[in-house]
């Protein structure tokens, strides 16, 4: 056990150093939306448009050590991965009495493509997992040990996780069920620690309400948003979208993997009356069904469900180990054959997707204009372009840089030098976001700007009229011999002013 121990700590501080080095020379710069986080990390609060502040407070504490840098946005990401992955190794090993389940489950999760690209990449999902985990695995303790002290860890967990990402929320409802289908446990609904376990997350979480209340519960109305509450449409291509999308994230193979691996904890948990595997399925199964059901009314993002696959990953290890047990020598074989050929093909999925440079060598680089490849490459290069231009026009005065969007706004803050404050217009046809809540530039009257859209664009007339005149420039940032981006940089002269809108739109 203890061998066990030191092997796995070796090999995820091997991952935490390679991610380290990936983020110092790979290939791509920070997505539009570590950007963005990394814009509130500049102006911490209690909480935040879309999400909690979680995010915001690692970023600040990392680029406070290493400066605004990829690493020091970045650093967060890699620490908060590797310590998942050692709370999943616990999990794993106390959840299904196996050391093989805790072991390459954690390693599995290092090595598939939606945990391993989330390990580098900055996002509120970083926070939200490691939080998840360790609340499943207080909570499967406390049930084990009769113990309220770890349903109060649970609970703080909880809140923490919500700090992070709303989404752990659903952490109750998946206990909920499990109580009703648990007769040994169903107790639990008559005793105080679970109760106490929900103030304790309410506690914790109270910063995040009282910003809501005093900021007209946006953040309320655009998960609404999120949700589709109010669409009446219904489509099941949408639906089979996201399951494409799973599969995809999972890679083939392994995906089915995990859902034998969910299929025998429901299966077993019932037969046997073993708590542990009714937990994991109770965990796993209706989170995945929720988004399911969401993605019939609208488009669920392929990340959204990613904390249905964290106890799936040792259930899955789980249940190729008893299969193996269970069959001859040659079914056994056939078994880890198959486990091995997916995750060499996860393993190949996730340095492809680091590392996509023989995709160009194969013929086919023109995946690497679309998503998600063309959401981290071109940045640092026009920041440095709206630097060159920005540092022209202060020649006549006060220069502000802004976008249509707060995804490019965000970018330009982080890659053009100096990391000016960055503002997002108001087109008339854009959603609300956090830009909204801060302090606009309506009242830097007489300043000139740089306003950068994406594409071939034309200006819009709203940002025109105020204005007494823009001139357009179109920068290509190219790739090998072929255009990768495309955007329309504007020097925009003499602003007039302009009111501040409200935003009572989604």
């Amino acid at each position: 056990m203890i061998n066990n121990k030191i092997t796995l700590l070796v090999i995820l501080a091997l991952f935490a150093v390679m991610r380290l080095v990936y983020i110092g020379y790979g290939p791509f710069d920070l997505s539009p939306d570590e950007a963005h986080y990394w814009e509130w990390s500049r102006r911490l609060d209690l909480s935040y448009y879309s999400k909690g502040p979680a995010v915001a407070y690692v970023i600040a504490f990392f680029t406070g050590i290493f400066g605004d840098t990829a690493l020091g946005v970045r650093l967060g990401a890699v620490l908060f991965s590797t310590a998942s992955s050692w709370m999943l190794y616990l999990l794993g090993r106390d959840m299904f009495k196996s050391e093989k389940a805790g072991f390459y489950g954690a390693i599995f999760a290092n090595v598939i493509p939606i945990f391993a690209v989330g390990a580098v990449l900055m996002t509120t999902d970083v926070v939200f997992i490691f939080f998840w985990i360790t609340a499943v695995y207080c909570l499967m303790k406390a049930l084990q040990r009769r113990d309220g002290l770890f349903w109060y860890l649970a609970g703080i967990s909880i809140g923490l996780g919500f700090m992070g990402k709303y989404t752990t929320l659903l952490i109750y409802p998946c206990l909920l069920l499990y109580m009703l289908f648990s007769y040994k446990d169903r107790f639990w609904l008559r005793r105080r620690p679970p109760y106490i376990a929900g103030l304790l997350s309410l506690l914790v979480v109270t910063p995040v309400i009282y910003w809501n209340i005093s900021h007209g519960q946006v953040t309320i109305r655009h998960t609404l948003g999120h949700a589709h509450a109010s669409d009446a449409a219904y489509s099941i291509m949408t639906a089979l979208e996201f399951v494409a999308s799973q599969v995809l994230l999972i890679t083939p193979i392994v995906f089915v993997g995990l859902v034998w691996g969910v299929a025998r904890c429901f299966t077993d948990g019932f037969r046997y009356r073993e708590s542990a595997l009714k937990l994991a399925f109770f965990t796993t199964a209706p989170l995945f069904l929720f988004f399911l059901v969401a993605s019939v009314r609208g488009k669920v993002q392929g990340n959204w469900a990613i904390a249905s696959y964290v106890v799936a990953l040792p259930s899955a290890v789980w249940a190729i180990e008893t299969a193996a047990r269970a069959h001859s020598r040659k079914e056994r074989g056939l078994v880890r054959g198959i486990a091995a050929i997916g995750v060499i093909i996860a393993l190949l999925a996730t340095i492809l997707v680091y590392l996509p440079m023989p995709l160009e060598w194969a013929g086919a680089g023109r995946f690497l204009k679309g998503p998600p490849f063309n959401r981290v490459m071109g940045w640092k290069e026009l920041g440095l372009r709206v630097g060159r231009v920005k540092s022209e026009m202060e020649k006549h005065g006060d220069v502000f840089v802004m976008s249509d969007t707060y995804q490019i706004a965000s970018e330009l803050a982080f890659y053009t030098p100096g990391n000016p404050v960055t503002y997002n217009a108001d087109t008339g046809t854009r959603r609300m976001n956090q830009y909204d809540l801060w302090p606009g530039y309506e009242g830097l009257k007489g300043y000139n700007a740089v306003y950068v859209k994406g594409g071939a664009s034309e200006i819009d007339s709203s940002v025109a009229d105020t204005f007494e005149s823009c001139a357009k420039e179109t920068f290509f940032i190219y790739r090998g011999m072929s255009a990768l981006k495309e955007f329309s940089i504007f020097r925009c002269y003499g602003f007039k002013g302009a009111k501040k809108s409200g935003f009572e739109r989604f």
